[in-house]
């Protein structure tokens, strides 16, 4: 299982992530699962956020819209381009694709 660093875009009721936001992942199943959880339990179930930069939080994540979505890094010094991208596709469904 590979690490993954990533940047979480919650969707139109949140500010855009700054790179002090950056998480880890411990596999893109990891990330394709906290995606899910943020956008369907966000309200009642705190989500755990392994920041790189900053300690770990475990906060609410109520009002994240339909387009939020994970940026992902192989490396946590380069973040210009993300090598994946994983959202939700029309039906609900978490979905990853190559950038």
């Amino acid at each position: 299982m590979a690490v993954w660093f990533g940047l979480w875009h919650s969707g139109n009721g949140y500010s855009p992530p700054e790179p002090g936001d950056l998480e880890e992942f411990s596999s893109l199943a990891d990330a394709q699962a906290k995606l899910a959880d943020r956008h369907r339990h966000g309200y009642w179930r705190r989500s755990r956020f392994a920041f790189v930069a900053r300690d770990p939080a475990e906060v609410l994540t109520p009002c994240v819209g339909d387009d939020c979505e994970i940026s992902l890094y192989g490396s946590r010094e380069v973040l210009d381009h993300p090598d994946r991208r994983i959202f939700l596709g029309p039906r609900g469904g978490v979905r990853v694709e190559d950038c």
